[in-house]
């Protein structure tokens, strides 16, 4: 009688072990899928901004700015968004980068 009342809590430990492990198993699942899968924005255009409003704007959309390159632009201001990667609109996890070129306006024919 003593083994089987022994074997019957042996059983039951096992079982709560079991529900333990699945209960713990389930919620690592959801917590790194959500974690993985992120939130999700939509790149804002940047083009004509200054730098610091370009930052700005993406920092808004938990976004991060790197910049490419300066080029010369005949139709733009110095210190001005020429273009970004990704392009307006494009959907993106937030931290990601947009990479921008900033203008550093008109070339300057040689004297």
């Amino acid at each position: 009688m003593l083994s089987r009342l022994g074997s019957s809590i042996v059983v039951k430990r096992l079982l709560i072990v079991a529900l333990l492990g699945s209960v713990f198993s389930v919620s690592a699942f959801v917590v790194m899928y959500f974690s993985l899968r992120g939130r999700t924005v939509d790149v804002p255009s940047v083009v004509g901004k200054t730098e610091g409003d370009a930052r700005d704007s993406l920092d808004d959309y938990g976004l991060k700015m790197v910049i490419k390159s300066r080029i010369y632009s005949e139709s733009m201001a110095p210190n001005l968004v020429t273009d970004q990667y990704p392009p307006p609109g494009t959907t993106v996890k937030t931290g990601q980068m947009v990479r921008v070129s900033l203008s550093l306006g008109p070339t300057q024919a040689p004297k």
